[in-house]
């Protein structure tokens, strides 16, 4: 059964290089639900602005206080969720626009929205352990000691969620929040106005504010994305868990960037090129996934013999997770492909 948390969902990934057209889209929608010739007349601060404001009309309201008693239990999981995707966003929007932003604003967002990441990571890490991959080895190997690794993960779950309730029950929260409004111009009816915006930079210190300067700038940050994935995806197989962290990372990026900047790749090329970004992200994040428990098993109060033989399953799925996407990674485009790709205005 675990094999198929690299397999069940990746299958059909690991033989085509494509993943399902609908969750694609929906995320893509996500993040660019404007018609893409609209966006592309738009000027960068513009657009900055509109799609900056999504994300923040999807900011879940959150209370002033953790439930100390309850260890984090009164966070819905589902407002969570929905503020790690608006934070994800926001970084990638503040990324691909920065010369667009007045650089103390641009360090002070970058900064406070990698806090608010980082804190949810552990506890996402806890929740995805004991929920997807301690069922599924447990099946393979019912003779573990399980009810001391249940306790012992349950400790850890709710020490990471207690943290992150502190962290988002907190005031530097809050005040990330509103300072995310006034950067944006985002007025109470969750509506952008550019003249309010307070992080933009003045159009004279920025590439232009004409829609031709936008469409090079994306072609360039594109470009970059592209480029930064080489040469590990050609060598995916040969690295460790820490450069294939850091690929993910590179890959994270190399998606977002593309989603934002949907209206400058044609169809043709967009599609197979963000559908394999996100297998490759997705089998990397489940090898990513069985690292996390390996980190865990080796604190367990359990035998020697009984660590050994999880690590060493976890290995296998680490070992087949990475083969599985340097085949993805094999699917994307060719340079030429990709620079064939892209509009020019």
């Amino acid at each position: 059964m675990l094999r198929d948390m690299t397999r069940a969902t990746t299958a059909a990934i690991a033989a085509s290089g494509e993943v399902s057209p609908a969750t694609a889209s929906a995320d893509a929608d996500a993040i660019v639900p404007l018609d893409a010739a609209d966006m592309r007349r738009m000027s960068a601060a513009h657009l900055l602005v509109t799609l900056a404001s999504l994300p923040l009309r999807q900011w879940p309201s959150l209370p002033h206080e953790p439930a100390s008693d309850a260890r984090g239990a009164a966070f819905d999981p589902e407002a969570i969720h929905q503020l790690r995707i608006a934070t994800r966003r926001l970084r990638a929007l503040i990324n691909v626009f920065s010369p667009w932003l007045k650089p103390r604003w641009h360090r002070r967002l970058k900064a406070e929205l990698r806090w608010l990441g980082h804190t949810m990571g552990p506890a996402r890490d806890a929740d995805v352990l004991a929920t997807t991959t301690l069922p599924a080895l447990r099946t393979e190997h019912p003779d573990i000691d399980w009810p001391a690794i249940d306790a012992h993960v349950a400790t850890l779950r709710s020490d990471a969620r207690a943290h992150a309730a502190e962290a988002l029950a907190s005031e530097r929260q809050r005040a990330l929040h509103a300072l995310l409004l006034k950067a944006f111009g985002i007025g109470e009816n969750g509506r952008a106005e550019r003249q309010a915006a307070k992080a933009l930079r003045r159009p004279s210190r920025t590439p232009g504010k004409r829609p031709r300067a936008l469409a090079k700038h994306a072609r360039n940050v594109l470009r970059a994305r592209y480029i930064s994935l080489f040469p590990d995806c050609r060598q995916l197989a040969m690295l460790d868990t820490e450069q294939l962290h850091a690929l993910r990372v590179k890959i994270k990026k190399a998606r977002y960037s593309a989603e934002a900047l949907t209206p400058w790749l044609r169809k043709s090329v967009r599609l197979p090129y963000q559908d394999t970004l996100h297998a490759a992200q997705s089998l990397l994040g489940h090898l990513n996934d069985a690292v996390v428990a390996q980190r865990v098993f080796e604190d367990a109060p359990i035998s020697a013999a009984q660590r050994d033989v999880l690590i060493g399953r976890l290995d296998t799925i680490i070992v087949n997770a990475t083969s599985r996407a340097a085949h993805v990674v094999c699917q994307l485009p060719d340079a030429h492909t990709l620079e064939r790709g892209m509009r020019k205005g």
